[in-house]
């Protein structure tokens, strides 16, 4: 299996990625927590605590509301000091049956022992290293668009729940 993909790294990437980690986070985090304050506030408002209620609710939604604020001024932050930002950089993967070689500037063999996981989102993979790096891969960067279903057979067999 030789499968190659040429990721451009540039501003749009860094925004796209920013929003697949809000949306994650807010997923995995504040659905929880959500979760918990509408329970809480629907017992509030059976007991006719309303004031009690609605001061849950609202600290919930600034909550919400301070989580988006903060991402994006993170985002924000990350444009200014990301070098990609002026000067966007092709980083080539090609995936093997023993590894993956990434290319910027010089060639890098990340092992599947040493992938921790790999996220598939709607616009790309999230592979995450041993060595707590994490790789982009645009999915509409691949030179032929049938090897995305090949390549993620490939991935299920090879990573198995570090695949998902």
């Amino acid at each position: 299996m030789n499968i190659i993909n040429n990721t451009l790294y540039d501003k749009d990437l860094i925004l796209r990625y920013n929003k697949y980690y809000l949306i994650d986070f807010l997923k995995k985090n504040f659905l929880i927590i959500a979760a918990i304050t509408l329970a809480l506030s629907i017992y509030m408002f059976a007991i006719n605590n309303w004031i009690n209620g609605l001061i849950l609710l609202g600290i919930l939604l600034g909550y919400f509301i301070l989580t988006v604020v903060i991402q994006k001024l993170t985002t924000m932050r990350a444009l200014k000091r990301s070098p990609i930002v002026s000067n966007p950089v092709v980083q080539k993967y090609v995936f093997t049956n023993e590894y993956i070689s990434i290319f910027r500037t010089k060639e890098t063999r990340l092992q599947y022992e040493e992938i921790v996981r790999i996220q598939r989102y709607k616009e790309f993979y999230i592979i995450n290293d041993i060595n707590r790096k994490t790789h982009i891969v645009d999915l509409n960067k691949f030179e032929n668009r049938q090897d995305i279903s090949l390549l993620e057979l490939f991935l299920e067999n090879k990573l198995g729940k570090r695949f998902k």
